[in-house]
């Protein structure tokens, strides 16, 4: 299949109880649905229309009367998201025209976006379309201060849903609640989803995985608009002279120490060879740690940005565009991390993204780690 072919997937997660089964009800009634096959993957604690499939030991495939079809997987996912296309299929015709995926509660979406991006077969059939992530705004604040998984949850999301907004009495709260989120994660739509559901429309529109096949601008991809600046630390000066920095970041300290959002801007084009390095040093060394990263990356040499997006250590295939989309020709990287110090991130720069004006500078010093 070309991109245009390849099957769009929709990622549906959050923690437990915060309204995935009341949502995904709710979508496969609505107009546009049709023809949709929803995988409950390891399980979902209740299954569509109250079917009961957590204690199955067998695949159980549901037609819904929307026309959606309902499957509970178990055992390997890759090989499940492979066989789909012709196990579901009526008169040698597949009989869906995309997917939505299920994790349970407790699940770290990460390992389902991995299979996506990183089994050859499955990447070739299959477009990961969107994360949504659904966070519950009665207890959303103290599972997050309690579980790594929902913080990488909403870590990875594009889209946020905030249930149970109509069982908190105070709207200061829902509103410092919300705040809380949009620092987390400054790269997500965020909504409120009234009575646990939101229009079908909204999901289906997204397409903020792989922006080179996107209908979405780059400068909303990255919303870096959403940032304050920061002052970067004095270290490296040659470099921070020649190639000036611009460190911006949220307000991380209100809520979670632990997950980091920050944006860094640079005004001088980098190398393809520097950047190559630079990404292969970045995964290695941060990790599970980097829950997300996403970037517009001026290339010398080259007409157009380069774009990057990856999840931990795993990144979708680098995209040159033939042209850059406005006149603002910066290098933009947004990182979403978890305990990583922004000083680390800024000395992989020194050490990797040093430009060819550097290079040559007498004043330009080895940078360690």
């Amino acid at each position: 299949m070309n991109d245009k072919e390849r099957i769009p997937v929709y990622l549906l997660t959050g923690f437990l109880g915060s309204g995935k089964t009341t949502l995904l009800n709710s979508l496969v009634k609505q107009p546009g649905m049709e023809r949709t096959l929803i995988l409950i993957n390891e399980f979902g604690e209740v299954g569509l229309d109250h079917l009961l499939v957590s204690h199955s030991t067998e695949d159980i495939v549901v037609e819904l009367d929307s026309g959606c079809l309902c499957c509970t997987t178990r055992g390997d996912f890759a090989k499940t998201l492979r066989d789909i296309p012709w196990r579901y299929s009526r008169e040698g015709k597949r009989s869906f025209d995309r997917v939505m995926i299920e994790t349970t509660g407790l699940a770290d979406p990460t390992s389902v976006i991995h299979t996506l991006m990183t089994d050859h077969s499955v990447y070739l059939q299959f477009r990961l379309q969107a994360v949504v992530t659904t966070v519950d705004a009665v207890n959303g604040q103290a599972t997050l201060e309690r579980h790594i998984e929902s913080r990488k949850q909403v870590g990875v999301a594009d889209l946020l849903l905030v249930t149970k907004t109509d069982l908190v009495d105070d709207e200061k709260v829902v509103a410092e609640f919300l705040q809380q989120l949009a620092e987390l994660n400054p790269t997500a739509d965020i909504r409120v989803a009234d009575g646990g559901t939101i229009a079908a429309d909204i999901i289906l529109q997204l397409d903020h995985i792989e922006p080179i096949d996107s209908t979405t601008p780059l400068n909303k991809w990255l919303n870096i608009t959403s940032f304050t600046i920061q002052p970067a630390t004095k270290t490296r000066l040659a470099f921070r002279e020649l190639n000036p920095v611009i460190t911006m970041q949220n307000d991380i300290n209100r809520h979670d120490a632990h997950i980091q959002a920050q944006c860094f801007v640079f005004d001088t084009p980098f190398t393809e060879a520097r950047l190559d390095l630079w990404l292969e040093i970045i995964t290695k060394l941060m990790g599970q740690n980097l829950l997300r990263l996403k970037g517009i990356i001026n290339v010398e040499g080259f007409t157009g940005p380069v774009v990057i997006h990856g999840v931990q250590h795993i990144f979708h295939p680098a995209a040159r565009w033939p042209e850059w989309p406005d006149e603002d020709r910066r290098t933009k990287l947004v990182f979403i991390t978890y305990d990583t110090p922004r000083e680390l991130i800024e000395r992989t720069f020194d050490l990797f993204l040093i430009p060819s004006a550097i290079e040559s500078s007498e004043s330009a010093q080895p940078a360690t780690l």
